[in-house]
């Protein structure tokens, strides 16, 4: 059986590798870890996964040497808006060594920044794909922005210049509109920027009560920062919060995909800010315009009615010289009629005194007293001879008695017998 060394295991496996790949190689891969050294090298860690579970079935070191290095990372970024960093796919054209010593090894010579574009644009459509089967797309914009948003729950670098100028716009307003804001810290750039935000979220998820709207806001910065905002756990945590959020990332470019699940994108902190400010300063001027109309309609009001108060007093006034005029009257005709009824009541004393006097005269006592008599039959007077008959008695009312007499004998005359 022969035996060998392992230098010479590695030399010969060495001269099959180098053999074989004698000229660059083009290969897609993953990237699963990368760091930039101190003395300029990169180092990155390669991976293949596959399709059906996601399992990782290759894995391979790789290098870029600090000569190159530079001049990769500054053309990748430019050229597709991203940072080279773990999770995204490139593809890279490659020196594959075998050294007998280090085993063997992979120098990156270059890297296609097209096939990551269109990776990325792969991956972007299928997350607003699955958002949109999933139903989350619109779900933060169908939520209703209050009257009056004025508590804003701020997600932003603490010490960002965007943050700044966001809180100096709000405080500054044209209207003089209060607002009151609380920023909970996240990082806007690198690695962790997605965990970083869905944590701010998550902390402001637990007195959401106290707020009228999330902004996530992000000064102007590198465009390869952007790739976190196209996140899809991130995406899910925007579109299902309870309240509105607002994004200003400070972009320029097409849309992330958090601006696509966000209530309201603009492209800035500060017009974050303006897009506030607008809202608060519209009801302003509504109720500005209502308060204008409630004067209007009020001094109106007032004018109308002193108009009819002032109609009021001159008829109280025309009704009270009316009213004087016939109390006038009435008083006049109250002398007239008292005038007339003492007129009356004098002319009827007289004539009461004249028909007193006239009964007086004409009483049966008084005519007897005169000379004059009555003569009753059976206790009625006689008027007419004819009354009497034979034998009738007769009785005589004198003025100082009676006399009574009886009649023997009729006769046709007038005249009597006594």
């Amino acid at each position: 059986m022969e035996t060998i060394s392992l230098l010479e295991l590695n030399k010969r496996i060495a001269e099959v590798v180098n053999y074989t790949f004698e000229s660059l190689v083009w290969v897609i891969a993953e990237i699963s870890e990368i760091r930039t050294a101190s003395n300029g090298h990169c180092y990155l860690e390669l991976i293949e996964k596959a399709k059906k579970n996601n399992m990782i079935v290759a894995r391979q070191r790789a290098t870029i040497w600090n000569n190159r290095w530079w001049l990769i990372k500054e053309t990748f970024e430019s050229t597709t808006g991203q940072r080279l960093s773990a999770g995204i796919k490139i593809l890279v054209q490659v020196q594959v060594q075998m050294h007998e010593a280090f085993g063997l090894s992979l120098n990156i010579y270059d890297i296609d920044p097209s096939f990551t574009l269109g990776e990325m644009a792969l991956r972007r459509k299928e997350i607003i794909d699955r958002l949109t089967e999933e139903g989350l797309i619109d779900m933060n914009k169908e939520l209703e922005l209050p009257v009056l948003p004025q508590r804003i729950a701020i997600v932003s670098a603490a010490n960002a210049a965007g943050y700044g100028d966001f809180c100096h716009q709000l405080e500054n307003n044209e209207y003089g509109a209060v607002f009151y804001t609380h920023l909970f810290p996240a990082a806007m750039q690198g690695d962790h920027t997605e965990k970083s935000i869905i944590n701010a979220l998550n902390n402001i998820y637990k007195n959401v009560d106290m707020f009228d709207a999330v902004v996530i806001i992000r000064g102007g910065g590198g465009v390869a920062d952007l790739s976190s905002f196209d996140n899809y756990e991130l995406a899910v945590n925007v579109a299902n919060f309870p309240i509105p959020v607002i994004v200003g990332i400070g972009h320029e470019r097409d849309n992330t995909i958090l601006d696509l699940v966000a209530h309201t994108s603009v492209k800035t902190p500060t017009a974050a800010a303006a897009f506030l400010i607008k809202i608060l300063g519209d009801e302003i001027s509504k109720v500005e315009t209502l308060k204008s109309a409630i004067i209007e309609s009020a001094n109106w009001k007032i004018e109308n009615d002193k108009a009819q108060i002032s109609r009021f007093v001159s008829s109280i006034k025309c009704t009270h010289i009316r009213l004087r005029d016939q109390i006038s009257k009435l008083l006049l005709i109250k002398e007239k009629l008292k005038l007339h009824t003492s007129h009356q009541i004098n002319d009827n004393k007289r004539r009461l005194d004249y028909i007193s006097k006239t009964i007086e005269i004409t009483r049966p006592e008084n005519i007897l007293s005169r000379g004059f008599s009555i003569t009753r039959v059976n206790g009625k007077a006689i008027h007419h001879s004819t009354e009497i008959s034979a034998n009738s008695i007769l009785e005589t009312q004198l003025a100082d008695g009676f006399v009574k007499s009886k009649i023997t004998k009729a006769k046709s005359s007038s005249k009597k017998t006594i």
